[in-house]
């Protein structure tokens, strides 16, 4: 406990000691460089792995929206394509975010063609989709599409998809800095920003990404957890430390790909220690510890650099609750980041100083105790979060 409070003040200090920040505020007449939508090939994916009771898609708040989806689909729980949504989650993990990857992949939700070739296999799509299933479950897909009549659910609530939209648009017109991502990051050529209201994930949010003739597009792909009397989505400015973590994955995650071989080894040993509370989170593995640490410590600088550093430390004391002990210290470095723009003109040029972060973390971890029996692994899934699920 006590050294968990030392990392805390640590990146607390440095939050303070780093370059001076100005709360920005954003003007009302800025343009979004993006399209706030609902987007019916997410919905449609979500449908069907509610239906394949795959838990993390089915806890969205009971409402009126949630009646009709079932009223209108549960017939059709034993779909073929439902069916091998449940034996792909059974024998691949496909889950989680591993849908919405496949989501921002096809063309539409109607006739569910390749939006890229999946030969070779994209770069944003989920590695647990393998070439033969996943043709297989488009194809059972659009049978699915066809036949529940998704297109006249489609249609039938398009207001209440529009109100929502219009609702999370506002907020991220009056409160959103997504300049904050080329500055931070280091300017990116033909990338373009996606959000999407996911209906039905509930406090679950996911990145997502997929390149179109050398073209980036980034998504961002939000759950809703608040609704008003009339069951309409409700977003706050709380809600933007989430947005800019799904982002912000398609920044990093690439990075830590290509150094991968550098943090296994710390990686692996920070991982032991908190493998508990990560799996709860359903973190399955250094890797995506590693990937949730940069992210998490990127949002920090954001909530510096546009909210203050009251904000920011609010921010490391939630990500240490959630078992990211470091996050406050990893900020404080990242502030030397943005400080030392010449010597490293991009996030990419200042990896090997947070490789290096991460092995001095791990060089002052005690060495776990000699195993005397076989540790029993993380069980189920993890409990219904109270707060927005990152991924």
């Amino acid at each position: 406990m006590k050294n968990c409070f030392s990392c805390l003040l640590l990146g607390t200090l440095s939050l303070f000691q780093s370059t001076p920040y100005i709360v920005a505020q954003s003007s009302k007449d800025q343009k979004l460089p993006f399209q706030v939508q609902m987007d019916p090939r997410v919905e449609l994916i979500c449908i069907i792995f509610r239906l394949a009771e795959n838990p993390e898609y089915t806890r969205a708040s009971p409402n009126s929206y949630t009646r009709d989806v079932d009223k209108h689909f549960l017939p059709f729980k034993n779909h073929p394509a439902v069916q091998l949504a449940r034996k792909l989650r059974r024998t691949r993990g496909v889950s989680y975010d591993a849908p919405m990857s496949l989501a921002v992949h096809i063309t539409d939700a109607f006739t569910l063609k390749e939006k890229v070739p999946f030969e070779p296999h994209p770069p944003g799509l989920d590695g647990r989709w393998r070439l033969d299933e996943v043709r297989q479950f488009l194809k059972l897909t659009r049978d699915f599409s066809q036949k529940t009549r998704f297109k006249d659910f489609i249609q039938a609530h398009q207001q209440l998809y529009d109100s929502t939209a219009k609702r999370l648009s506002e907020m991220m017109t009056k409160h959103a800095h997504l300049e904050w991502f080329d500055t931070f990051f280091g300017q990116r050529s033909a990338s373009t920003f996606h959000l999407a209201v996911a209906m039905l994930n509930g406090p679950n949010c996911y990145a997502a990404r997929v390149t179109i003739a050398k073209e980036k597009h980034i998504y961002c792909i939000l759950g809703t957890w608040r609704s008003d009397k009339k069951d309409i989505p409700l977003f706050s400015k709380n809600v933007l430390p989430t947005v800019i973590h799904e982002f912000g994955h398609s920044y990093v995650n690439h990075l830590v790909a290509s150094h991968a071989a550098d943090f296994e080894k710390a990686g692996k040993k920070i991982f032991r220690t908190v493998q508990q509370s990560m799996k709860a989170q359903a973190y399955s593995n250094w890797q995506t510890m590693i990937h949730e640490s940069i992210v998490r410590a990127c949002v920090v600088r954001y909530l510096t650099a546009h909210e203050g550093p009251f904000a920011a430390f609010a921010e490391i004391q939630r990500q240490h609750l959630r078992g990211f002990f470091w996050t406050g210290e990893l900020a404080g470095l990242l502030a030397q980041y943005e400080s030392q723009r010449q010597k490293y003109p991009t996030f990419e040029d200042f990896m090997p100083r947070i490789v290096e972060f991460f092995e001095e973390y791990a060089s002052r971890l005690p060495k776990p105790p000699a195993q005397t029996s076989s540790s029993t692994p993380a069980s189920g899934q993890p409990p219904p979060p109270q707060t927005p699920q990152q991924d």
